[in-house]
């Protein structure tokens, strides 16, 4: 009986391995179609990469990138809380949320990012001053 279990286990945890690295190289083919401007389609690709493995939050955050891109906010939104989710301390997903919710006039939420982003990773500080700037100034208006 136990020597039946454990090639049953092991095939069941290959074929893991192999979603994790297919999704990896969905990952970097969505990556150079952003890189080359090609937003749509690098989006689906980094959507196909999400469902192939969607405890990747490399992938959601790329996704959230390529959906900001596209100027879809909400769905941006959205994957960049699933990124921090599935990693609290990613900071660039903060920053992502944070132009997301900036392009959305949610200022308090952008700020709150913002500050979560600098909280995680200080150097966030230097990218992160000239949109605390503009927020301090819509905020005034």
């Amino acid at each position: 009986m136990h020597l039946i279990r454990l090639p049953l286990a092991l095939l069941l945890l290959f074929p893991l391995n192999l979603f994790a690295a297919d999704a990896s190289a969905l990952v970097r083919d969505g990556e150079a179609k952003l890189r080359a401007g090609d937003i749509e389609a690098a989006a689906a690709v980094l959507q196909e990469a999400v469902t192939l493995d969607p405890l990747s939050a490399l992938a959601r955050l790329r996704l959230g990138g390529a959906l900001l891109m596209q100027q879809d906010y909400l769905a941006a939104i959205e994957r960049f809380r699933e990124t921090v989710r599935l990693d609290a301390d990613n900071a660039a997903a903060f920053v992502g949320m944070a132009v997301a919710y900036l392009h959305s006039a949610r200022y308090e939420l952008a700020r709150a990012a913002l500050e979560e982003a600098i909280r995680i990773d200080p150097a966030k500080r230097r990218e992160a001053g000239p949109l605390l700037a503009y927020i301090e100034r819509a905020t005034r208006r």
